[in-house]
């Protein structure tokens, strides 16, 4: 009877094991573009165990608790990256010494020290996408690649020393280079973006801007910050690399204001949205390169193409003829369905984007959104949105934001958890949703509720 149970519950159970039913579906969300939908109020739990799968409790989506408490080292850096190596034998994890830890994954909790494989200083790691043992950073002015097996260090490019470069950063107050934490590079590695940031002298600020091909070892282009222009949040490509993106916030006065797409020459500047917020950069389900971000001036969630053709929309009613789609209605409201959350994106796996949520102590959670992760399908002509999971994360602190990222081979969403205890201490553990087998090809995600009746 367990078993039976569970099977119209989406799930099937044994003594060893919690998997998906051959008949599941995702619960789509009926209307994401309203501030109302059905509400799914957080049920208490216990605080699960550590390697133990369990169905969420409204969804049935397979979800694990992965890393033992360790402060805010028990979880992942951010919404944007992927912690986990191309075949998720490995995982990078924070550490609380500025630097980073990197374990395998093959008994839980991963944050063990039998499962330690390494500690390393450099900064913004970010996993090669086809070679298991490659992890990609920056060290001072320089792109490096560590083999994390062997533990050897190979200098990519060091700019202090290219011809294009050296004599700026020999010039200048200059302190590293820099994606400010949040860029990428092209999903191959070719095409980098940085900010050359200025040291203590000139209160760290953004210097120049440059980007560089690694194929043709040749810096691309090459541009000088203004002062006022210097409130940059990051800078990064777009995932096939035909674009730079530049995160300037509205109080510059010169190019950068806002949201920036650049040819990678860095001669052609436009801009796509107001202001920076939480977004990332992906493809939509035609292979697009596009960014989904919170819009600040409509409390929408865009999918905004990075095309010279985009308008930056400041008013809802601007949307038509903008080539944006609005896919999420954030609804921050005084009336009590208002949207109690903070949001950010992951835009990892190709099509798709998921929406997770942060809430403060002792607000409810009165939306449909409200302490919720959703999968977006990133379809311009119809996107649609699907319920993934609720959490019990509370946030009073940086560190304690739920940040979920989906992987990149879209099999996993991650993210950081404290169960509702101890919150404003980060004591964080990591969460794994497994997604189950073929959910892409998924056509409906008819209500769950008529599916099993």
């Amino acid at each position: 009877m367990a078993v039976i149970g569970m099977l119209l519950l989406g799930v099937i159970s044994d003594a060893q094991s919690l998997e998906y039913s051959p008949i599941f579906r995702f619960v789509e969300v009926p209307s994401p573009l309203s501030g109302r939908n059905t509400t799914y109020p957080l049920v208490a739990e216990p605080l699960p165990a550590i390697g133990k799968p369990f169905p969420d409790y409204y969804f049935k989506t397979i979800k694990t608790r992965v890393t033992q408490t360790n402060g805010a080292n028990g979880r992942h850096e951010y919404s944007r990256h992927d912690p986990f190596n191309c075949d998720q034998s490995m995982i990078v994890l924070l550490s609380d010494a500025g630097d980073w830890k990197m374990y395998r994954t093959r008994s839980m909790p991963y944050n063990t020290t039998a499962n330690l494989v390494l500690t390393f200083p450099q900064q913004e790691p970010r996993w090669d996408r086809t070679n298991p043992r490659w992890l990609w950073a920056l060290e001072d002015f320089s792109i490096v690649r560590l083999d994390v097996v062997t533990g050897a260090k190979t200098t990519i490019k060091d700019f202090a020393g290219d011809t294009s470069m050296s004599a700026i950063i020999a010039t200048n107050p200059a302190w590293r280079i820099t994606m400010k934490d949040e860029g990428e590079a092209s999903v191959d590695r070719r095409y980098w973006a940085f900010i050359l940031q200025g040291d203590g002298r000139v209160d760290y600020a953004p210097l120049y801007i440059f980007t560089w091909d690694r194929v043709q070892n040749k810096v691309l282009g090459i541009y000088h910050i203004a002062v006022n222009d210097r409130e940059i949040d990051w800078v990064g490509m777009s995932v096939l690399g035909n674009y730079v993106l530049v995160g300037g916030d509205p109080v510059n006065t010169g190019t950068l204001t806002g949201l920036m797409m650049a040819d990678p020459p860095l001669r052609r500047f436009h801009k796509i949205a107001y202001a920076t917020a939480h977004s990332d950069v992906g493809l939509d389900s035609s292979g697009k390169e596009v960014i989904a971000m919170q819009n600040s001036q409509t409390d929408y969630v865009d999918l905004i193409p990075i095309d010279w053709t985009t308008v930056s929309v400041n008013d809802p009613g601007q949307y038509p003829g903008s080539h944006c789609v609005p896919v999420i209605r954030l609804f921050y409201s005084a009336l009590p369905y208002g949207l109690n959350s903070g949001v950010h994106v992951s835009c990892n796996y190709p099509g798709y984007a998921v929406v997770s949520t942060t809430i403060a102590p002792g607000l409810p959670d009165q939306n449909w959104l409200d302490r919720s992760i959703v999968l977006v399908k990133l379809d311009r002509a119809r996107p649609r949105v699907y319920y993934l999971a609720k959490i019990h994360n509370t946030t009073d602190t940086y560190w304690e934001e739920t940040h979920a990222s989906i992987t990149n081979d879209g099999r996993k969403v991650v993210w950081a958890d404290n169960w509702g205890l101890n919150v404003g201490q980060e004591q964080m553990f990591l969460m794994k949703l497994d997604m189950p087998p073929n959910w892409e090809l998924f056509r409906t995600a008819a209500d769950r509720w008529q599916l099993y009746r």
